[in-house]
């Protein structure tokens, strides 16, 4: 199971259009005898020696490496290691793997190593996250940011064709491009002879922990606390399955198995019906104005697409114009990418409903245009390989066809065993639908074409247990995570033996411990329980998880209104049709901000556009200030006005003034007194409007947002839900 959108937005980079090549190296190198030695001299780190390099660099140097400094603050130092590309083959060229090592601030009691998931990803590229993840722990510990072969500073594969694909990366097509990518990668390095090196099965797993081995022993490093996430989670299990006594402890964040793998991924169908029922059930909103569930929604919407797909325009995350055709593969996308992104478990439900209730196209078009934007794999080397994805893929994981055979012949099983998947194995979804999932997602036919492997590869090699039962082992998981569901981390914490230990964290997707792909707060749930364990790795089974009690909910939306008719008040004033509808119009009011806090999180630039228009303005971090200008959430008012959003704390403020078009069905009885009921004001007319002050908080969404301003000239106040 593999992920691709599990960071922050990303800026376009520069993409390299060649694979690296490395020089011939003669000889392996010797190190399981040290590394073994140096496991028994604990986790203190003698300290660095200081060095000039070339006479005018600052150096450091660990162990027998030299050390340079990073181009990015805070301090780091970069090091190379030049390590046998094949560790079999004693006439090998070498590969340069590339590590930053930051000292801790304060006295250093040990070494944390982290490696980024993918597989793909630079564990570089999330070094921010890392250096807020170890948060106040960084006065205690270095931090190792350790870049797998074939990502980031370890020589990046590039393949341009794969690279630049642009249409479903699945199907026949996209096969055929991966299989090239293969290819290449086997006429990239020579042997001293001349003959090509099958490089296309040397990224695996198993290789890459012998490389972090030999790293730790260049640098005179061990008893180090490791952490991985998704896919680093499978070379975590990989390395300590191997290496256990270079380990002082382990943590695995968003974990699926090694041993015993589903190659059909069959629990992250089930782990998603699950999860869009909780994250509706667990929002004040959703559940109160929700007459369908959302898998009956996604069924139906899977059915409209089958038979119609939807076409039109929507704004791009960029803030331009761009057109959009939503099939049932893309609705397949949609529901595999909720796993890692909370936007969607928001959205999908409202806008299936707008769409097969009202023909409203507007909110589903958007929802699938930022989810195809905003995947992660269109960063580009050395940020992330998608040639090291399907390295490692393709060598390591469970597969539906054999891999020794001809493609043909794997195109054929792969055919043979979809026709014979009972049928509602992926209900809606067809098998041979759920199959063209983007296959950064899952690689069921990624794989068709790429080389077949001269040897046998088998990433752990020993039974359950897999570690010591003196090294603890953290294993935690989101509760809404369909991705790496938690009954496969369940399944690895067993595996792993009675010294580990699987957490739950409910109401969160992929990845539990780093700030960018949690909820915004001062410390994180995840964060709390992995700072915890490293301060104290024997205390394991008395970690404090009380924070698990109070993790935040999505506040999922309950609909898109297309007018302000449509919208539901929060507290509705039986015989006061005018208060009633100012309520309206606040609610609107509020949802176009609740709206632009979660495409903030998305945009490329500081502009966007509201879901129906109007233009939004955001800037300034880690305060966001929000500019609403004629924003229509809905179809026949606009929302002005300013909002600050604080991350860290979650408050928003927001002042705002909701206008409603002259021929709004709302207008008349909100702006000119028309009362059935006690406390009735008189306004000026059409178009003057509600005037709002609201206030919430992103962290807290059980409690209301409190309205106070005026409709007309009578005083308004009153809650709403959170939007």
């Amino acid at each position: 199971m593999t992920v691709a959108a599990d960071a922050t937005n990303r800026p376009a980079y520069q993409r390299s259009t060649v694979i690296r090549r490395t020089p011939p190296h003669h000889g392996l190198l010797a190190v399981a005898v040290l590394a073994a030695a140096l496991a028994l001299l604990g986790a203190m780190l003698a300290p660095p020696s200081h060095a000039t390099t070339g006479g005018t660099s600052p150096g450091l140097r660990l162990g027998s490496l030299q050390l340079t400094p990073c181009e990015q603050p805070p301090s780091g130092w970069c090091g190379t290691a030049a390590l046998p590309l094949d560790r079999r083959a004693p006439d090998s060229p070498t590969i340069d793997i590339g590590f930053e090592w930051v000292p801790a601030t304060g006295r250093p009691q040990g070494t944390a190593v982290v490696v980024d998931g993918g597989p793909g990803w630079a564990t570089r590229h999330s070094r921010s996250a890392y250096l807020e993840m170890l948060g106040p722990l960084r006065g205690s510990r270095n931090l190792l940011l350790f870049d797998l072969r074939g990502t980031g500073r370890s020589q990046a594969l590039t393949c341009p064709d794969l690279e630049h694909y642009a249409d479903q990366p699945s199907g026949p097509d996209f096969a055929r491009t991966v299989g090239a990518c293969g290819d290449l990668l086997d006429h990239t390095w020579k042997r001293p002879d001349g003959s090509w090196i099958h490089a296309s099965e040397l990224f695996g797993s198993a290789d890459s922990a012998q490389d972090l081995a030999d790293v730790l022993a260049r640098l005179g490093v061990s008893g180090v606390d490791l952490y991985g996430d998704s896919y680093g989670s499978w070379f975590a299990q990989v390395f300590a399955a191997r290496h256990p006594s270079l380990l002082r402890s382990l943590t695995l964040d968003a974990t699926y198995e090694v041993l015993g793998l589903d190659p059909w991924y069959t629990s992250g169908v089930t782990s998603a019906r699950d999860a869009f029922a909780a994250v509706c059930r667990r929002s004040p909103q959703c559940a109160a104005h929700t007459s369908t569930d959302a898998w009956t929604l996604v069924s139906a919407l899977a059915a409209r697409l089958r038979t119609a797909p939807l076409t039109g325009t929507t704004t791009g995350l960029d803030g331009e114009p761009t057109a959009v055709t939503v099939t049932v593969t893309t609705l397949v996308d949609l529901v595999n990418d909720a796993g890692s992104d909370p936007g969607i478990y928001r959205s999908l439900q409202a806008a299936a409903h707008a769409l097969l209730t009202g023909g409203d196209s507007a909110p589903l078009l958007r929802l699938a245009e930022q989810t195809t934007a905003h995947d992660g794999t269109n960063a580009p080397p050395p940020d992330f390989s998608s040639a090291l994805y399907f390295a490692v893929a393709c060598t390591d994981y469970p597969q539906l066809f054999t891999m020794t055979s001809p493609s043909t012949e794997r195109a054929r099983q792969l055919r043979s065993r979809i026709a014979a998947q009972p049928t509602g194995t992926f209900a809606p979804f067809t098998a041979a639908e759920w199959t063209t999932v983007n296959a950064y997602t899952n690689a069921y036919d990624g794989c068709l074409n790429w080389p077949a492997p001269q040897r046998t590869h088998t990433p752990i090699t020993t039974h359950p247990p897999l570690v010591p039962p003196t090294l603890p082992a953290l294993v935690l998981g989101g509760d809404l995570d369909s991705l790496t569901p938690t009954v496969g981390g369940r399944r690895v914490a067993a595996q792993l033996g009675r010294s580990a230990r699987f957490i739950t964290v409910p109401n969160v997707t992929h990845i539990t411990a780093m700030p960018e792909r949690t909820r915004p707060g001062p410390e994180a749930c995840g964060q709390s329980l992995y700072r915890q364990f490293l301060r104290n790795p024997a205390a394991l089974k008395h970690l404090d998880v009380s924070c698990t009690r109070h993790t935040p909910a999505i506040p999922t939306l309950a609909d898109y209104p297309t007018r302000l008719a449509d919208t539901t008040p929060a507290t509705p004033a039986p015989g006061n049709q005018a208060r009633s509808d100012a309520l309206r119009a606040a609610s609107v009011g509020a949802s176009a901000v609740g709206d632009a806090i979660v495409r903030s999180g998305y945009l490329t630039h500081d502009r966007d556009t509201g879901l129906r228009g109007g233009t939004l303005t955001v800037t300034g971090a880690p305060q966001a200030h929000l500019t609403l200008t004629d924003i229509r959430w809905v179809t026949d008012a606009t929302v002005n006005g300013t909002a600050t959003w604080d991350r860290a704390n979650g408050t928003v403020t927001a002042h705002l003034r909701i206008t409603p078009d002259s021929d709004s069905d709302t207008d008349t009885a909100a702006t000119t007194g028309s009362d059935s009921g006690s406390g009735s004001g008189s306004g000026s007319g059409s178009g003057s409007g509600v005037t709002i002050d609201v206030t919430w908080n992103t962290l807290t969404p059980r409690t209301p947002a409190s309205v106070t301003g005026t409709a007309g000239d009578t005083p308004l106040r009153g809650t709403l839900p959170t939007p």
